[in-house]
């Protein structure tokens, strides 16, 4: 695997999600989608945020990157935290 290369090529490692279905599906694949389409962090959150917030309404918070800590308070169902090659990505709802 060429870990040089960014988001859909990169091993996807689950760390947490308390939801399984289509939810979870969207979180990898939109993820990879961003990373591959984003240079910088921030565009990527925005992309995947912006997804979340369409399709399952406000209010979706989303942390991506090599190097954070999160202790975060979310609605039930709705946790998501998983890398992407080295990229880390916390998406939540709360609010």
């Amino acid at each position: 695997m060429d870990m040089n290369s960014r988001g859909t090529g990169m091993n996807k490692q689950i760390c947490d999600m308390d939801e399984h279905g289509e939810m979870k599906a969207d979180a990898q694949s939109v993820a990879a989608v961003a990373i591959d389409t984003h240079v910088t962090e921030k565009e990527q959150s925005k992309h995947i945020k912006q997804f979340f917030d369409s399709k399952y309404g406000p209010t979706w918070h989303v942390i991506v990157g090599c190097d954070f800590k999160a202790h975060v308070t979310h609605e039930a169902k709705t946790f998501f935290f998983f890398y992407i090659g080295k990229t880390a990505i916390c998406l939540y709802k709360a609010g």
